[in-house]
């Protein structure tokens, strides 16, 4: 009877030891994991020589989609306010919006979300210049998520028609002038998908004449493409999971082709076809690949969080076919759901809520900022207009060399989980109460 205690405590002391041992191979494993970084030096090599063109130029200084004219977010205007009033730049206009995440999108004088609208989801388009409603085209969906309800896409401007995807894969194409549908499919029942943890958040592109999704459904129905007049199947293709990030169109290895980050990877795929052209493995936890790829000549640049990190990988044409070569991958930048935007060879962006510059051919973080938790940017005229998740909003030089803050303000008390649009110098940002419009052109 006398060992009985003296075993009991034994055992709880290797119980314990067990306990701190896989304790300590946890926080080991996590170490390693943020510092790990794995470099190709020939392909390094290639790219410190590389000639990295500038951003074309768009046609106009409209912003008609998901991060502006190239959906990199970056805008080419110029003339812009180097500093702000304490109080803020000026306000052109505000108007009530519901809950959700969609951005603006702005372009032949019209400012169109998408928000939930009591028991419907709605697409509203605004005067751009005035704040005057046009038109407001309500559909019966709910969209409730404990990380946020309502829409998560962007709608997508083009011609003289609109497509806007909600947070159950509604997607809807609208008369630009007047809100009148001209057609709608049901992503998800029409291609034997389910909905997604967070809601269907990528937003629609239109290359030519078709519409690239990513319904996400099993036996090559995960990526749709659309004809834009009519709404009818063009192709559908792969069998991947969804991600949460949005197709960009590109030209790379002299190709043009979709880029789509799925739920498990990245791929390329021929726009008139959809066949694979290539894939490259990408596992984030809980399929969470939501940051919107960066092209760069014939390079890419993707971003997870969850610890998962970045790569920049390049893609090669061989004999007919292509294939990916991956030049570096790190954690130094790990984007939550917030892309990055490149600018003058550096990537400015969230590694998860930290603000951080990092040198595109290398790898290397040239400064880091905190503060504005998991916040959103975009870039214009030199400059980065960065809204935190919190509310604040600030202006700071778009520079290597350390962060240099001109002006903020305290545009919301809520959460604002949405990207700052801007066009004609006119900067638009939306929390889930209300979309503001703000002056910040030079007189």
């Amino acid at each position: 009877m006398r060992l009985l205690p003296r075993r009991s405590g034994r055992s709880m002391s290797w119980f314990l030891l067990a306990v701190l041992a896989a304790v300590g191979v946890w926080w080991g494993y996590k170490q390693w994991r943020q510092a790990v970084a794995r470099v190709d030096p020939v392909l390094m090599g290639e790219l410190q020589n590389a000639v990295l063109a500038a951003p074309v130029a768009a046609e106009s200084n409209d912003w008609p989609q998901w991060r502006g004219p190239r959906r990199d977010g970056l805008s080419l205007e110029t003339g812009l306010l180097d500093r702000w009033p304490e109080a803020g730049p000026k306000l052109v206009w505000q108007a009530p919006v519901g809950a959700g995440y969609s951005a603006l999108a702005v372009a032949d004088g019209r400012a169109i979300t998408l928000f939930q609208d009591g028991d419907s989801e709605a697409v509203v388009c605004w005067d751009a210049e005035t704040g005057k409603e046009r038109w407001r085209f309500r559909y019966p969906c709910r969209y409730v998520n404990d990380f946020g309800n309502g829409p998560r896409s962007t709608p997508t401007i083009s011609g003289d028609l609109i497509f806007a995807v909600g947070a159950t894969g509604m997607m809807h194409c609208l008369k630009a002038d007047t809100g009148e549908k001209v057609w709608v499919r049901d992503l998800l029942r029409d291609f034997g998908a389910e909905n997604l943890q967070w809601g269907v958040s990528f937003s629609p592109l239109v290359e030519g004449g078709l519409v690239y999704t990513n319904p996400g459904g099993p036996n090559g129905r995960s990526l749709a493409a659309f004809h834009k007049a009519d709404g009818k199947l063009a192709w559908a293709a792969l069998d991947d999971v969804a991600g949460y990030s949005s197709p960009i169109a590109v030209t790379a290895a002299g190709k043009r082709q979709v880029v789509f980050f799925t739920g498990k990877r990245l791929v390329g795929v021929d726009p008139v076809t959809g066949s694979l052209l290539w894939s490259y493995p990408w596992e984030t936890d809980y399929d969470a690949n939501i940051a919107t790829p960066i092209a760069v000549g014939d390079y890419l640049f993707i971003s997870s969080g969850y610890d998962r990190g970045c790569a920049l990988l390049k893609v090669v044409a061989e004999q007919g076919t292509f294939r990916i070569q991956r030049v570096y991958e790190n954690t130094h930048m790990r984007n939550h759901f917030a892309s990055c935007v490149y600018y003058n060879e550096h990537l400015y962006g969230f590694d998860e809520a930290t603000l951080t510059c990092m040198e595109f051919r290398s790898g290397t973080v040239r400064w880091r900022e905190r503060g504005f938790r998991k916040g959103s940017l975009t870039i214009a005229d030199g400059k980065l207009f960065v809204l935190s998740e919190n509310g604040r909003l600030a202006l700071a030089d778009a520079s290597p060399e350390a962060y240099r803050e001109r002006s903020s303000y305290r545009f919301s008390h809520g959460k604002c989980w949405t990207v700052p649009v801007l066009c004609r110098g006119k900067l638009y940002l939306r929390d889930e109460e209300k979309v503001v419009c703000l002056d910040v052109k030079k007189p």
